[in-house]
């Protein structure tokens, strides 16, 4: 459900044109996903999670998505803004994106492993 989104998103961006707003628009899509994890709706994560983890574990799970998304989407926008003004040099300002965008991934492959034993969730699907 979450990549419908991003793709609904850059969809209707294309049709407006313009770099600057998929950027922003894409980080908005992702902050609406974390701010639905915070409020504690799983319209972006699957029914089958729920049943896989259990309601305890399932609470931790989204708990711990919180951050990552919220910091993905606020960097999206941010960078984005940086982007446009053209206050760094490409080669910075790309090692910068990739080194700051490395951060909610760790957070996100951490939560997986905490909260289901395994890296990556959607691996070997769970019997």
């Amino acid at each position: 459900m979450e990549f419908f989104v991003i793709e609904l998103t850059l969809l209707v961006i294309q049709k407006k044109g313009g770099k600057t707003i998929t950027g922003i628009f894409l980080g908005i899509s992702v902050l609406v996903i974390g701010f639905s994890h915070l409020l504690k709706k799983d319209y972006f994560l699957p029914e089958k999670t729920r049943v896989i983890l259990g309601e305890e574990k399932f609470q931790s799970y989204q708990r711990g998505l919180i951050f990552p998304y919220l910091f993905l989407g606020t960097l999206m926008i941010c960078m984005t803004i940086v982007e446009r003004m053209k206050i760094l040099q490409s080669s910075i300002f790309i090692t910068l994106y990739i080194i700051l965008i490395i951060i909610p991934f760790i957070l996100l492959i951490a939560n997986n492993k905490k909260n289901t034993g395994r890296y990556w969730f959607w691996v070997n699907d769970f019997k």
